[in-house]
């Protein structure tokens, strides 16, 4: 677009990237030709890349059209006033700036605004001299002057008087002027209306709007305003010169004559003091007059004179400025040289070459120069100092004003060196940073390029990699650009100005943004470089591979059919490498030049017609190799998915003896089955669309075989679907009381195994009596072990075996292996029961005996230590008789009232501790628990707890009873401490009673067994109204959803049932019987209720599957029949492509594509048609509701309308074709003819003798003949033309070519038959 809005400005041809498949190498090559011709014509861009073109950035695109409107519309027009040259700058507007000093890099360009001195200002100053000022208004800009409207008719009135009455516009309103002024200068001038009123009637008007319409004035009547006061100025502009230039003159007199004078040095510095005063007064007048004003840079006479004498004053007084210097006294003199030097290094100006690596190299030398020169600054400062102090030089006096002006200079250079040196490392730098961008830009404009033969393509890449990759550019632009970037902060920095800072700042941007996207194009550059050899590698090789597969290909049409079909089951490796081919070759015409481009097209073209005529004979060989994949691709889906069939109905079916490991071992392997039934359903789904595809190729029988084997397995995975998840439930209410159990018959095997070793290791006569009652108590807590697990064992044994027995999925169960392992433990506990029976009998006779003995011993100690006293007493001998007597009858009684009491006191010591604990029990049963005071309340009162030492201590006090008389009163302790007992077992036993009938344990437990029934009522609920809607397909994915929320859910209520049914357990110890069997009766409904659900999830799961294996068939029909509609019109897009191509042989390569594409489109439709027969079988087996049947119909009708359309489309297509190949063959054989006749006629005029005048004769009655069948042909031609379909402009073109061949055929008529009457006669 850009280079066609040129080519119309400009009226030049300019080259051009064209094709179907341009790629961003050639959208950049154009926009870079574009820029090149605006560079061309010195047109100044700044800032503007091929790259920000390409990328669409808008300011840099309408910068662009600006600078080709100022250029085209504006400069072009004010140039060409001869009395506005003076107005215009030496160059262009738009020229170059990359010499200036801030400039951008050279390689962006951005559009200047130059135009304020140039040709805006020459358009002002047209609009001031030829209309403003006849109307005495006053113009100043292209701005808020023009919003009254006044100013367009006072150019109008200018052009044409009789057309603006100036009075009546001065008092009208702004938008009234401007709507009529428009109107007027559309109408009488004919200048387009490019503005609105309310374009201009704003606070600020757009200048660039205003000038582009402005400049429309000019160029319709450019030459109506020579003016006189024009002229007059550059009178005045001569005679001012004139004037200049004898006053430079007189001043270079006046400067000489003073040099020469012979005075002392105080009076030449006040002399040059005088003389340099006058010089900067007249500096900025005669720098600006001696400036330019002509296009071609040249001054005038007068200029020229004045700036040679000016520059040679200049120079005069520069030297004399230096001898004065000099000639001061040593050391002041060689100070003063050195300052002369210094001034002139800070103040020089750098010179721009026209390579920024030379600029760059000679900024480099001048600021080794300067650095070693400035090195000396403090050296002569100071030296100079002492000499300013002294005001003299070794007794010399100098003049103080001349001290005082060297003094201001070394200020001036020591406060300027620094700045000096970092500018100069700075411009260093950016010119470095330049030379680089430049020569970045410069390489990619020779990559990117048309391209040609792959050796070509090689060695730009070589040179890629030699300039890019080898030298390491990107980083050594990158250090470049980061020490660039210090010297530019601290130059910035250093220097101090706002505006210097934002110019530098500015460079810094624009390059960064110019690198950002040069860097990304020279970066795609080798992959663009490689993608055209890679490209050429692929063409070069499949052009061979398929010549020579053609001609063996040729070769075996002749062969008989089954050896064509072994060597054409390959056809489809060949398609690919055919359509690589011609991807490979349209790639390369698009990018190579034009003449490898048209070999290219031309080896294509042949190439693919040698291909379509095989094609059309061979394509029924083409889907052999596919169909032998898709048959192999099915026997082994179909293998796979039976051998899971048969693994996962042997793994379900195979009986389990019920252990924790074997059922935990089943439980994994249900979970491996249920996380593969989804995967498997994929499989079965993609196995069904791939036996689809196969049916269509083999005989019916095998196609009801392979139905019924897929129907088969489609039942076995159902199955194990709807079964996995209930038997997957129930296997897992097992493992919890399973792992119990077998942590309850390990327990018991322990203690049964410590009773064992403790029994056959406990010998009382042999161990100490410590040791002994230690071992007797742990024998007797082992034993109770034993009791209480197999009691659990009993319990939770017949619970798992009920479970197993109940359940209707766990048949396959075998219970033998628990019961027997029950049974082992019943029969080890009785064989343990017996052992200690006989061993605690032994023990006890042989504990009563010692016993006895024991106190038998001490009674005895103590009646001899009476004795003994006895023995020692003296006395009467008859009351020691006596009182002996008496003491050996009471003695022993005594002895057991002292046994009685204390042993009754230990008896109600024990009761009041009992009676305390019982009373704390009542006391904290309600802020503790009473499943927790329970525990407490079991294990006070415990075989080992006081209560068992109560009643060992009745005993013992009955024994001791038993001794005493009858008359005793003591013998009624033991009655009395039998009743106090048993009031304390009373208390024991109604407390206990009391804890168990306590509610508070059951709180949690009721909490969610009320949670769990709402659930599964809510849920049951909610499930029977989908089981009634279940078959509305427009519902499926909102039932889906819902059944996968409560298969979640119901996996987390399962927990919650094993929770339930532990926690009875525990509960059920604590608890009242009645109560506990309660909840037991309670807990076994709701799960059967949960097992219920589950059944009815199932059951609705196995619908959903079936409808939505409908909804996925319809979804996937209905999809794959939208696709063949979207393809079906880009077809039809093609055909119309086919009829509009300008030669035949485009037009049969197209229809090749074409006839491949309907090919395609037809295997789809096919396979379209398979999906809808399945879904169909669906609807009937899932009784899916009549509106799914009705849908499919209307698919299947859309279906088989699409199908007319293409067929009637492809013969159209085929017939059109064939037409056109006709009449170019008779094209051919009547243009041929005319050849031969053209040549024939020329012989015959050329006869030479009247021998061979009889020979010419016959030679143009035999030419006459066959032009009249000719003649014929070309009549069908003309008929032919009109009657081939194609599209109206090759239509025309074929009639035009028609009617050509039959006026060049009449013509050879007519000349035959003058040419025979003329020899005949």
């Amino acid at each position: 677009m850009l280079l066609a809005l040129l080519e119309v400005l400009s009226g030049q041809k300019l080259p051009c990237e064209q094709g179907r498949h341009l790629k961003r190498i050639h959208w950049v090559a154009n926009i870079g030709s574009a820029l090149k011709f605006l560079e061309g014509r010195r047109i100044k861009l700044v800032n503007i890349n091929s790259t920000d073109i390409a990328d669409g950035r808008p300011s840099i695109v309408l910068g662009l059209m600006w600078t080709i409107i100022l250029y085209f519309q504006i400069e072009e027009l004010t140039s060409n006033l001869p009395q506005l040259q003076s107005l215009s700058s030496s160059t262009s507007s738009v020229d170059s700036v990359v010499s200036s000093e801030a400039a951008s890099p050279p390689t962006k360009r951005k559009v200047v605004t130059k135009v304020q001195g140039n040709a805006k200002k020459a358009l002002l100053k047209w609009v001031q001299y030829t209309a403003a000022k006849q109307a005495g208004i006053e113009v100043k800009d292209f701005g808020r002057s023009w919003r009254s409207g006044v100013a367009f008719h006072s150019v109008i009135h200018a052009i044409r008087p009789e057309l603006v009455d100036m009075e009546k516009v001065k008092g009208r309103s702004n938008r009234e002027n401007l709507n009529e002024a428009f109107t007027i200068a559309e109408t009488e001038l004919g200048i387009p209306r490019l503005l609105d009123p309310e374009d201009v009637d704003v606070d600020k008007p757009d200048e660039k709007s205003i000038m582009t319409y402005v400049a429309q004035f000019l160029k319709h009547y450019p030459d109506l305003h020579n003016t006189t006061e024009m002229q007059e100025n550059d009178k005045e502009d001569r005679l001012m010169l004139r004037d200049l230039k004898v006053w430079v003159e007189q001043f270079e007199r006046d400067l000489t004559r003073t040099q020469m004078a012979e005075v002392s040095l105080q009076e030449k510095y006040q002399s040059f003091k005088h003389f340099r005063v006058q010089y900067e007064i007249k500096r900025k007048q005669i720098e600006l007059v001696i400036q330019s004003s002509r296009k071609d840079g040249k001054l005038s006479l007068d200029q020229a004179m004045v700036k040679q004498a000016w520059d040679r004053v200049s120079s005069r007084l520069l030297d004399w400025h230096k001898y004065l210097d000099k000639s001061l006294p040593a050391p002041l003199g060689t100070i003063g040289a050195w300052l002369y030097r210094a001034e002139a290094a800070v103040r020089e100006e750098i010179i721009v070459q026209q390579a920024h690596e030379e600029t760059a190299n000679t900024i480099h030398r001048k600021l080794e120069q300067h650095k070693d020169l400035l090195k000396n600054l403090d050296g002569h400062k100071k030296a100079f100092q002492g000499i300013h102090r002294a005001r003299s030089v070794n007794g010399v006096p100098v003049p103080l004003e001349q001290l005082d002006d060297m003094a201001e200079r070394f200020n001036f250079v020591a406060s300027t060196s620094e700045l000096h040196l970092l500018k100069m490392e700075f411009l260093e730098l950016k010119y470095r940073l330049l030379s680089l961008l430049v020569l970045a830009e410069s390489k990619l404009k020779s990559w990117i390029i048309k391209y040609g033969r792959r050796e070509s393509v090689e060695l730009l890449l070589q040179n890629y990699i030699s300039v890019i990759e080898n030298s390491k550019f990107f980083e050594q632009y990158e250090v470049t650009y980061q020490i660039l970037k210090r010297a530019a902060e601290m130059y910035a920095k250093a220097n101090g100005s706002v505006e210097e800072a934002e110019n530098v700042m500015k460079f810094m941007n624009e390059t960064t943004a110019q690198w950002r996207n040069l860097s990304v194009e020279v970066r795609s550059v080798r992959s663009m470089l490689e993608e055209v050899i890679a490209n050429w590698d692929r063409y070069s090789s499949t052009v061979a591979s398929l010549q020579a597969w053609l001609e063996d290909a040729e070769k075996m049409l002749k062969q008989p059919e089954h050896a064509k079909k072994d060597f054409f089951r390959h056809l489809p490796h060949w398609i690919q490498q055919h359509t690589a081919m011609n991807d490979a070759g349209n790639f390369l015409i698009e990018t190579c030049d034009e003449t490898i481009s048209r070999d290219l097209k031309q080896q294509l073209l042949l190439l693919n017609g040698r291909w379509r005529e095989l094609f059309m004979k061979v394509k029924q060989y083409a889907r052999a190799d596919e169909f032998d994949r898709m048959r192999k691709e099915y026997l082994d889906g179909v293998a796979t998915l039976s051998t899971f069939a048969d693994g996962t109905n042997r793994k379900i079916s195979v009986p389990v003896e019920v252990s924790f490991l074997n059922v935990k071992m089943f439980v994994q392997d249900l979970e491996d089955i249920k996380q593969k039934v989804p995967v498997m359903e994929a499989q079965y789904k993609i196995i069904t669309r791939t036996a689809q595809l196969v049916t269509k190729e083999i005989p019916q029988e095998e196609v009801n075989e392979m139905l019924a084997t897929m129907t088969g397995i489609k039942a076995q995975i159902s199955k194990t679907k709807e079964r996995c998840p209930v038997l997957l439930y129930e296997a897992q209410q097992l493992l919890s009381p399973l792992e119990e159990l077998e942590k309850q018959i390990t327990y018991f095997y322990e203690s049964l195994e410590k009773v064992n070793e403790i029994i056959s290791a406990l010998d009382p006569e042999v161990q100490p009596a410590a040791v002994f009652k230690q071992n007797h108590q742990d024998l007797v807590a082992y034993q109770e072990n034993c009791k209480k697990a197999l009691s659990l064992i009993e319990r939770n044994s017949q619970g798992l075996l009920k479970f197993v027995a109940s359940s209707k999925v766990l048949q396959h169960f075998d219970p033998l292996m628990l019961q027997k392992k029950v049974t082992e433990i019943q029969v080890a506990f009785q064989d343990m029961v017996k052992k200690t029976g006989d061993w605690r009998k032994n023990v006890e006779a042989n504990s009563r005996l010692m016993k006895k003995f024991e106190e038998s011993r001490a009674e005895l100690e103590k009646v001899l230590q009476i004795a003994n006293g006895c023995l020692e007493e003296k006395g009467n001998p008859e009351e020691l008789l006596r009182k002996h007597t008496d003491l050996q009858a009471e003695a022993p009684y005594h002895l057991v009232h002292l046994k009685i009491e204390v042993e009754k006191s230990k008896l109600l010591g024990t009761v009041e501790e009992c009676r305390s604990e019982l009373a704390r029990e009542n006391k904290l049963v309600s802020s503790k628990g009473s499943e927790k005071i329970i525990k407490e309340h079991k294990f006070f009162f415990s075989d080992k707890g006081p209560y068992q030492l109560c009643e060992k201590r009745l005993q013992l006090i009955e024994e001791l009873c038993l001794k005493l008389p009858e008359w005793d009163q003591l013998k009624t302790t033991s009655e009395s401490s039998q009743e106090t007992l048993k009031e304390l077992k009373s208390q024991i036993d109604s407390t206990y009673v009391k804890l168990k009938e306590n509610p508070d344990k059951w709180k949690e437990y009721n909490n969610r067994i009320s949670e769990l029934a709402s659930w599964i009522s809510s849920k049951e609920s909610e499930l029977k109204k989908m089981k009634h809607d279940v078959n509305d397909t427009a519902k499926y994915k909102q039932f889906k959803t819902a059944t996968e929320l409560i298969r979640q859910d119901i996996s987390k209520q399962g927990e919650n049932v094993n929770w339930l049914k532990s926690r009875l357990a525990v509960l059920t110890e604590v608890s009242a019987e009645d109560e506990a069997r309660k909840k037991e009766n309670e807990l076994s409904k709701l799960s059967s209720d949960f097992k219920g659900l589950l059944h009815l999830l199932a059951e609705i799961e196995k619908m959903l599957s079936t409808v939505g294996d409908c909804v996925q068939y319809k979804e996937e029909v209905k999809s794959a029949l939208e696709e063949l509609i979207t393809n079906s019109k880009e077809a039809q897009v093609e055909a119309e492509k086919i009829l509009d191509t300008e030669s035949l042989l485009q037009a049969q390569q197209l229809l090749l594509h074409h006839q491949q594409r309907t090919k395609r489109l037809c295997a789809k439709r096919q396979d379209v048609q398979q999906q809808i027969a399945r879904a169909k079988q669906l609807q009937i087996e899932g009784g899916l509701p009549s509106t799914v049947q009705e849908d499919l119909q209307k698919l299947e009708g859309t279906l088989e309308n699409m199908q007319q359309n293409m067929e009637k489309r492809e013969e159209k297509l085929q017939v059109t074709v064939n037409k056109w190949e006709q009449f170019e063959r008779d094209k051919e054989t009547v243009v041929k003819y005319l050849k031969q006749a053209s040549s024939a006629l020329e012989r015959i005029l050329s006869f030479s003798s009247l021998e061979s005048l009889s020979s010419e004769l016959d030679q143009t009655k035999e030419l006459s003949k066959q032009t009249i069948a000719i003649a014929a042909q070309a009549e069908n031609l003309v008929k032919s033309s009109s009657e081939i379909q194609l599209g109206s402009k090759n239509k025309q073109s074929l009639q035009q070519q028609a009617k050509s061949i039959q006026e060049q055929v009449k013509k050879v008529e007519v000349t035959l038959e003058e040419e025979y009457v003329l020899n005949k006669s």
